[in-house]
């Protein structure tokens, strides 16, 4: 599952259940690049039945109407005022999944006494022009946000059905405020019970086959899992094969010939990856970078020393690698075999 500040979210297009915390997770890109808004002000949760076109809540500026804010499930904004460049206000460090609560004098958090969410209602930053909230439904009504009106909005989005949230946010200084309107669901059919064990089969393949050394490369494996019960019905086969998986990672190895290098050397152990809602894992392969001083620490950079040493170790950045995922599957965990691809 992916993470904001080490905890468990579930991504909105991997079927949420009612009960979970789902990432609604939004890209902002212009001019065919991720970019970061000037301001992000506010996500607004709307119940997608009521409001069939964008019209419904937004006024003649485009933006939601005052007039609609008590009607949001739920609304977040960032602490202080919305300016990207306070990269405080939007650290993941702030999503805690705890409500706001005293501490006793060792500064352990009280049990929480019907106090209101604060400091799990906030917007996220989680890369360049990638940012998320996370509409947290263990918490239900404890969790509220503040609308433009001031007013508090507790939490009420409760039910299994269509909803959509309503970004706003200023694009660049010049620029007036805008909204982009996405949609997510909500299900109560994650649970299901089977009276004999699920006998699920993977496959997986790597879309991509050449890399050029240089660019920035989206690699993307396919996960398509059979699900081998004859009794089972089909319904059921289907929700396996849609988001499955969880806790991928990716692992990447060049492939020397040289007598004199390691015959396979590792660039990259990460799970630093993204699944998509048919099990589809991503990787972002920055051969700039990977290939320099590889991707084995998370985010922190590898000491000059140990640089020197990777470079000496991976020889010709050009040449043959070999890419495999592993991934949790219900109880098993799937390790796949290499896939081999070239960097030229």
């Amino acid at each position: 599952m992916p993470l904001i500040n080490t905890h468990e979210v579930v991504d909105r297009n991997n079927r949420p259940a009612v009960q979970s915390r789902v990432m609604l997770r939004t890209f902002f890109i212009n001019d065919g690049e991720y970019q970061d808004p000037l301001i992000v002000s506010s996500c607004h949760v709307f119940v997608r039945d009521q409001n069939l076109t964008p019209a419904t809540v937004l006024n003649s500026d485009g933006l939601v109407a005052s007039s609609m804010t008590d009607k949001a499930e739920m609304v977040f904004g960032p602490s202080g005022d919305g300016r990207v460049t306070n990269e405080a206000q939007f650290a993941e460090s702030g999503y805690s999944q705890l409500l706001n609560t005293p501490v006793d004098g060792e500064g352990v958090p009280i049990e929480p006494n019907g106090i209101r969410c604060a400091n799990v209602s906030g917007i996220y930053r989680l890369g360049v022009g990638q940012y998320a909230c996370v509409l947290d439904g263990a918490l239900a009504d404890s969790l509220s946000g503040i609308d433009g009106n001031g007013n508090s909005i507790t939490n009420t989005a409760d039910l299994a059905t269509r909803y959509i949230d309503v970004w706003t946010v200023q694009m660049g200084q010049a620029s007036k405020f805008k909204t982009f309107v996405n949609e997510f669901t909500l299900y109560d059919d994650t649970a299901i019970s089977l009276t004999e064990p699920a006998l699920l089969r993977t496959k997986n393949t790597l879309y991509n086959r050449r890399v050029s050394l240089g660019s920035t490369t989206d690699l993307k494996v396919g996960t398509e899992i059979t699900v081998e019960n004859l009794n089972i019905d089909e319904s059921i086969k289907n929700i396996f094969k849609g988001s499955t998986v969880t806790s991928a990672t990716v692992e990447i190895q060049k492939i020397n010939e040289d007598s004199n290098l390691p015959g396979r050397f590792t660039v990259v152990s990460s799970t630093n990856v993204n699944l998509t809602s048919d099990n589809t894992i991503v990787y972002t392969f920055d051969t700039n970078k990977v290939l320099s001083q590889g991707d084995l620490t998370g985010d922190a950079d590898m000491p000059d020393n140990e640089q020197r040493a990777f470079r000496d170790s991976i020889g010709n950045r050009a040449g043959t690698y070999a890419l495999r995922v592993s991934y949790q599957l219900l109880h098993e965990k799937i390790v796949s075999e290499f896939m081999y691809f070239i960097v030229q």
